[in-house]
This record gives structure tokens, sequence and C-alpha cells, in this order.
């Protein structure tokens, strides 16, 4: 059962790994495009990058980046994917999720069990946020499309939610305009169309970033957002919903992640 208040990272699984600048990136066809040179290797694992996601049933899905020594760029991984058999038992084979690449300078992969059962995956690539669902245990990965969130390079990593009425909530810090977040929400708790790509206000501040946020529900359903200042020690920001689905306050700073 879902509490009235819980953090991001206890609905959703997410990694920023750090890893080395690669060489200038090849053209891919488009955004979200896949690297037709790369035959499905699992060449080998990159440290750091083991992403888990809960299912309602309690099995455990796993999510890891591997190179691929057949890739056009060979310093650009991929994502891959296996299955719990049951809860607490062993894993199935890995699978490539999909031939699109993660990176380069933000090397992140988020999933989330949507309210239909299907696995929603967010990949970082060349500077946008790649979506891609199986809707079915075992099912086929459709063709990783572009989720509409513009992150800045770095620090514009994706926040998945979800509320206590199963909708999802994704954030990210944005690029344009720069200084706020980003979001986008799927209601219903039954799996489907995302909403269109909702701002946030914008921050008091002339050239202040903003990282990964963490999200809460507070008990009186609205979200709340607590953001670190990427380019600050010790500085923190935070802002709420005016109710739920209602609209968002402007931005207060914070000396700390807590913000009370």
């Amino acid at each position: 059962m879902l509490t009235a208040a819980f953090v991001a990272t206890t609905a959703a699984a997410t990694t920023v790994p750090r890893a080395p600048e690669p060489a200038p990136p090849v053209a891919l066809a488009a955004l979200c495009g896949t690297d037709a040179a790369a035959q499905g290797l699992a060449s080998g694992a990159v440290p750091g990058t083991l992403v888990e996601a809960g299912r309602a049933d309690g099995r455990t899905e796993q999510f890891q980046q591997f190179y691929d020594d057949t890739a056009t760029n060979r310093q650009l991984p991929f994502v891959w994917h296996r299955s719990q058999d049951a809860p607490g038992g062993a894993y199935g084979a890995w699978e490539r999720v999909s031939a699109t690449p993660v990176g380069p300078k933000l090397y992140q992969v988020s999933a989330i069990e949507n309210g239909a059962g299907g696995l929603e995956v967010f990949i970082a690539s060349y500077g946008g946020f790649c979506h891609t669902v199986s809707a079915t245990p075992g099912g086929a990965w459709t063709p990783a499309e572009v989720f509409g969130l513009t992150p800045p390079p770095y620090h514009g990593g994706l926040a998945l939610f979800r509320d206590a009425a199963a909708n999802l909530h994704a954030f990210a810090a944005s690029s344009n305009p720069y200084g706020t977040i980003q979001f986008r929400s799927q209601y219903g708790g039954t799996g489907g169309t995302w909403g269109p790509v909702g701002t946030l206000p914008v921050l008091p501040e002339p050239n202040v970033g903003l990282s990964t946020p963490t999200v809460t529900q507070m008990s009186t359903g609205s979200l709340r957002l607590v953001a670190h200042e990427w380019n600050a020690d010790t500085r923190y920001w935070q802002t709420s919903e005016l109710a739920p689905n209602r609209g968002w306050r402007p931005w207060q700073p914070c000396a700390d992640s807590t913000c009370s």
C-alpha cells in the first residue's frame, strides 16, 4: 500500500554513473536513433550502472548498461534488462532493451512499472530522454521515442514518481527555459499516454541551474519538489503544487535537502 508521503527513489529506479567523456558523437539519424552497427553484444558491464525497479507482485526488474564492441562508438553503452522469476528468486538472461546508446555527458537510465503492469524505461541519449515500453512481462520493447523534456548537460537527470493514486510523474531540470523543472504526467493508473510537457515557475535568480529533484507527496495530495542548486555546495530550492494538479508555487531557497 502506498503511503501519503514517500520519496521518488522508492517508486522508481535510476542511476547517473560517472563515465569517461567519449569521443565526439557519431551522427545518428535523429534524436533517439539507433546504432545500426551495434550487433547486441554485452561486451562489458559499465560499473555502477545496475538499476532495480520493483513490481507490484514483489518481483524485481534489473537494468544494466553494457558496452558493445561492435558499436560505431564503443565508448557509449546500451541498456540491457533481465527479469526476476519470482520474488526473491533467480533472474533470467540479459536482453538488450534498445540500440539507442546511453550518453554522452548524461549517462542515466530510469525505469518504473506503470499501472497496467508494463515497464517504462527512459534513456538519456544525445541531449534528450528516449522512452521505450514493454507492455507485458517478457514482451517486446517499443522503438525508443523522444520523450520531450530538454535537460541541460550533466545535471539534468530524470526523477520518476508514482503518487498515491498510481499516477506517474516525470521531472527533469530544463535547459529551455533554464533555471526550472519540466514535467510530464500519466494519469489514470492504467498505463498509456503521457500528458504534454509542463514547466514549473522559473527560479527568481538568473543563471541558476537545478539538479535532479527529489519528489514527495504531502498529506494534502500535492506533490513537493526539492532540488539542489547544481553549481552551489549547500543551497537547495523547493516548490509544491497549490493543490493536486492545480499549478505550482514559486520556488523558495533553503539551506539543506530537508528544506524544513
